[in-house]
Order: structure tokens, then C-alpha cells, then sequence
């Protein structure tokens, strides 16, 4: 009954959500309690061409968080990538009840659709302050918001990025659990 996405490094160069999407899986295969009543998609890399390059944008010059069909488009080119049209084709078949969108560097749980209460229940569980920046043109938080798709950008902080994978879920890991398991505790 619910479905859950968390997705990370849709920007090539805001790589520290990989290891904390990888930490995610480890920690969920040993929660057998979730097993029955979750189905969790993790996607650790959306923008590999970006990420190994390390740019924002992916091989094409283009910036994936601003490649989907909302109203404040500014481009008439939307869903142009192969990365943007797998989530757009993945969120509208799985209908999912809320996703999480690991960026960097603005530190701070950014939401959009209903989810405040979401965001204010992850800020319980990390240092990260609930701030809403408002749906950027094209972007994904635009186009969940647009579809009363509850979704939280996870901005975590630029020095992350240097940060070890024990560290990142110690400050972290929590917050992201909890997207999974709200309303319950983590």
C-alpha cells in the first residue's frame, strides 16, 4: 500500500545522496517489518554522464530536474532526455505515495504537493531546517506538485560531498527512513 521513491544525483556534481541511497538499501533489506506493507524504488544515480563528468547537467547539456512537463516550463522540450522520461514513466505508473529527491548544496528539506507535514517529520530526525524554495521552472518538484504528488528535495550541505558514508547516515539516515516509514517512527 505504500510506494516509495527516493531518487539521487539528478545533478551530476550533488553526488552525496549516492552513498546514502546505497546505505537506504542496506538498512531496508534488514527491515523485514517494512517488507509486507512498502514497495521502496531507490535510484542512487539518475545523471551518470553528469556524475562522471561532474556537471549539473548530463552529457547533453541538459539540466534533468528541469526536463518535465509542469506548467512553469520555460523550455517546449520537456521529457527531451532518456533519464527525465524513466522517472516521468516511472512516477506515473507506480503512483507513489510520496518521493524523495536527494540534492545539494542549499541545506534544507525543500517540499512541494502536501508535503509539509512530511518535511517537518524528517527535520525530527536530522539537523536539516524545513524551508519551502517554491517549484523551480520544469522541475520535478513542479510537476509532483502540479499531480498532488507529495515530494521532498533533501538539500544537504555542500561539504558533504567529502563526507564518508558512515557520516552521512549518521546525519542523515534517519530523516530518510522516515520519509519511508511516515507517519510511523523510523
Amino acid at each position: 500500500p505504500e510506494k516509495v521513491l527516493v531518487k539521487a544525483a539528478i545533478h551530476g556534481n550533488e553526488p552525496a545522496g549516492i552513498p546514502l541511497s546505497y546505505r537506504l538499501m542496506e538498512v531496508l533489506r534488514a527491515r523485514t517489518d517494512l517488507h509486507q506493507t512498502h514497495t521502496i524504488h531507490i535510484i542512487p544515480l539518475v545523471n551518470p554522464d553528469g556524475y562522471y563528468q561532474n556537471t549539473r547537467h548530463n552529457t547533453s547539456g541538459i539540466d534533468l530536474n528541469r526536463n518535465f512537463p509542469a506548467a512553469n516550463s520555460l523550455t517546449p522540450d520537456a521529457l527531451s532526455e532518456p533519464e527525465s522520461r524513466l522517472l516521468y514513466d516511472l512516477i506515473l505508473l507506480e503512483n507513489y505515495t510520496r518521493i524523495v529527491s536527494i540534492h545539494q548544496p542549499l541545506y534544507c528539506l525543500d517540499y512541494d504537493g502536501p508535503a509539509e507535514s512530511l518535511a517537518r517529520f524528517m527535520a525530527r530526525y536530522c539537523p536539516l531546517p524545513v524551508k519551502k524554495l517554491g517549484g523551480r521552472p520544469g522541475s520535478l518538484g513542479s510537476f509532483c506538485e502540479e499531480r498532488s504528488i507529495p515530494i521532498i528535495t533533501m538539500e544537504l550541505a555542500a561539504q558533504d560531498t567529502n563526507r564518508t558514508p558512515d557520516r552521512l547516515w549518521d546525519l542523515y539516515g534517519r530523516a530518510i527512513l522516515a520519509a519511508v516509514t511516515y507517519p510511523n517512527a523510523p
